[in-house]
């Protein structure tokens, strides 16, 4: 059975298309770490300056059971204030935030209109929602506007759109264009 491995392997080598295990180098935009905060310094010494406080290291749990911490609630009134909103939510990432709030914001009678390219997390969102789904060529600026006269004066329209596709590693339209 071994056997049967190693020559399965030779032939991805032999193919060039054997992956290895390589250093890190260059600019990370294969990751979720865009901005670089696995590896920031200022960061780690927070953690550590955390710690030291006796600040948890995890939740243990979900807060909904027992894994809410004072330090979850002081996180999101500082968002609530800086961002001059009644309260926030903090997710423990943006594939469950993403999918939260397309699961449970649109409603029945509202359309998400969508890029086709937009990342699996709003999909999942999506699956269970309410509201009806329209997905637009990636990019288009025309067909966006065009589903959007469409809908006009229907209900609530809500557009799912990325600033950096990671699929693609391009960027959305700047405004105006």
């Amino acid at each position: 059975m071994l056997e049967t491995y190693r020559k399965a392997l030779d032939e991805l080598e032999q193919g060039g298309r054997l992956r290895a295990l390589s250093p890190r180098r260059g600019h990370d935009f294969s990751s979720n770490d865009y901005l670089g905060l696995a590896e920031s310094p200022e960061l780690a010494l927070a953690i550590q300056e955390a710690l030291a406080l006796g600040v948890p290291v995890g939740a243990g749990g979900s807060r909904l059971l027992r894994g809410n911490h004072p330090e979850h609630e002081a996180l999101e009134d500082e968002a609530a204030r800086f961002f001059g909103a009644a309260s926030a939510l903090y997710f423990g990432g943006g594939f469950p935030a993403n999918a939260a709030l397309f699961a449970t914001l649109p409603q029945r009678g509202d359309l998400i209109l969508y890029d086709e390219l937009i990342h699996a997390s709003v999909h999942d969102g999506m699956a269970v929602s309410r509201a009806e789904r329209q997905s637009v060529p990636h990019n288009d600026l025309q067909a966006f506007e065009d589903a959007l006269m469409a809908w006009r004066g229907r209900g609530r329209c809500w557009i799912a759109v990325e600033s950096l596709y990671s699929m693609d590693g391009d960027f959305a339209p700047p405004a105006g264009r």
